[in-house]
């Protein structure tokens, strides 16, 4: 932004950058006029990361229940449930077929990340309403990241935000973090 210089950056429509925390205010600041956007990558890392951590929720549950077949049947589920569907292995397959058959919450969270995933798929003009249907119904299934930026009011369709929490772009390959 340096380089660029105050006129330079103010024409500045669209910033592509991560979701570091410390990046909007310098976006804000000196690009007043842009609108911050996120890569599917990343977005998608934070809602695989959410159903990983339900999924730990629901095996740790089942542990201290006592239910050591429900825990069982979710050994080997973190897989399944991180890659691609498309990408799934038999076995992948077999053992998200059973996580849908028992246990509805872990599924749920598995829906919402691929759901997530899809928006990035679609034209542009269709992933607002897309993004903030799913954002209600993460609300709803109680399964919204914390700290998940909502969108505001002041980001309805026809307004223009200074920040966006995402800009619908193709799809990336993969909509998991490359380590376990």
């Amino acid at each position: 932004m340096d380089a660029l210089g105050p006129e330079r950056c103010a024409q500045l429509e669209l910033v592509s950058a991560d979701m570091a925390s410390w990046i909007s205010g310098p976006i804000a600041e000196r690009c007043p006029n842009a609108v911050r956007c996120v890569d599917p990558f990343h977005v998608v890392a934070l809602a695989t990361d959410a159903l990983d951590e339900i999924r730990r929720e629901v095996w740790n549950e089942a542990r201290k229940a006592g239910q050591t077949a429900v825990a069982r049947g979710l050994k080997g589920a973190r897989f399944a449930l991180w890659k691609n569907p498309e990408n799934l292995t038999r076995r992948q397959r077999a053992k998200l077929s059973a996580v849908q058959q028992t246990n509805q919450r872990l599924y749920r969270a598995y829906l919402l990340k691929e759901q997530l995933r899809e928006i990035y798929r679609v034209p542009a003009e269709h992933a607002t309403a897309l993004l903030d249907a799913w954002l209600a119904w993460a609300r709803r299934s109680r399964l919204e990241p914390s700290g998940s930026p909502a969108r505001s009011p002041s980001s309805a369709p026809g307004s223009k935000p200074r920040s966006t929490t995402s800009s619908p772009t193709p799809a990336s390959k993969r909509s998991t973090p490359t380590s376990a």
